[in-house]
């Protein structure tokens, strides 16, 4: 429990994060424009969470203990230039992952930026981004463990983040249990449907941001890892909130994140057998009884069409 002394002894913050009813527990959440009035008001919880300043543990988050990590991953680039997301700093991130988890293959799928207008909001709920289902749309050589990584970051050169920054939970601290796999949107142009997963609140979970990142430093977290037979264990669950530690005016953060698939060293000698496991973990019945015809489609804006480089 050397993660708990620590904690002990870190600064922490109070704030108020969204978890699911635990009514929903072992159900299949609906998407919140196919919920009635009603259940859309009951199947949110408000619950204040403690958030710990990370960078006063005595020893810093590891990807591979909590499933996140704070990297310095200074670059000098134009945000505005679309061509130079997609080559330069692409490049940028795969380097990132690989020497991270020291992956045999890499690749970045997507990206998005926020600066909390229009449908660049920031998620005020406790979430993972993706399911066992985004294995549908993954094209992974055969026979291989992947993993998918969030990287992080501020693009305000002039400011640290101190609007809406992130926490992110220790996956060790979140029982299998307490996670609802929910169908939703995701704000493409079209939309698509997805399926993600939300979570349950309990005092045992364990938080922690760091506070005022600048535009040098990056945040990598797991979002989904195959290797794990613990469905708790393969995604960091994170949300925006309120540091109530900065004044009541502050500059919206701007920030941009980047999906990246990894392929792992280790193999996965089953894999349709796995993939059908972890599948068949999602419940497919509402609270209300009905059953889900919800299904994960192809993500629209990932490139997918080949497979990561070595």
């Amino acid at each position: 429990m050397r993660w708990l002394s620590s904690l002990l002894d870190a600064p922490f913050v109070v704030a108020d994060s969204v978890f699911v009813n635990p009514a929903y527990r072992g159900t299949r959440l609906p998407a919140r424009d196919r919920a009635g009035a009603t259940e859309r008001r009951d199947m949110w919880l408000r619950k204040p969470i403690r958030i710990h300043d990370a960078r006063s543990l005595a020893e810093a988050p590891a990807l591979e203990r909590e499933g996140f990590q704070l990297l310095e991953a200074p670059i000098q680039l134009d945000f505005r230039n679309p061509e130079l997301v997609t080559t330069v700093y692409y490049e940028h991130c795969a380097g990132l992952v690989r020497a991270a988890t020291g992956c045999r293959a890499v690749k970045v799928l997507q990206h998005e930026f926020r600066d909390g207008t229009g449908q660049a909001t920031y998620a005020g709920s406790a979430h993972a981004d993706v399911s066992p289902f985004v294995e549908k749309v993954t094209t992974v050589p055969h026979g291989w463990h992947f993993g998918l990584f969030n990287i992080w970051r501020s693009i305000d050169l002039e400011r640290p983040v101190e609007a809406a920054p992130l926490a992110l939970c220790d996956i060790r601290t979140v029982a299998s249990a307490d996670m609802v796999y929910a169908d939703a949107w995701r704000r493409t142009e079209p939309k698509t449907r997805v399926m993600d997963c939300r979570l349950i609140h309990d005092a045992g979970q364990s938080w922690c941001y760091f506070p005022r990142m600048t535009a040098e430093e990056a945040l990598i977290f797991k979002q989904y890892d195959t290797r794990q037979e613990e469905p708790s264990l393969r995604a960091v669950y994170h949300t925006a909130f309120k540091d109530p530690t900065m004044p009541p005016e502050v500059t919206r953060r701007k920030t941009v994140e980047a999906r990246v698939l990894a392929i792992f060293k280790e193999e996965d000698p089953e894999p349709e057998a796995r993939r059908a496991r972890f599948q068949g973990e999602v419940p497919m019945t509402r609270r209300d009884g009905t059953v889900s015809m919800w299904r994960h489609e192809e993500m629209i804006d990932w490139d997918k069409d080949s497979e990561p480089e070595p």
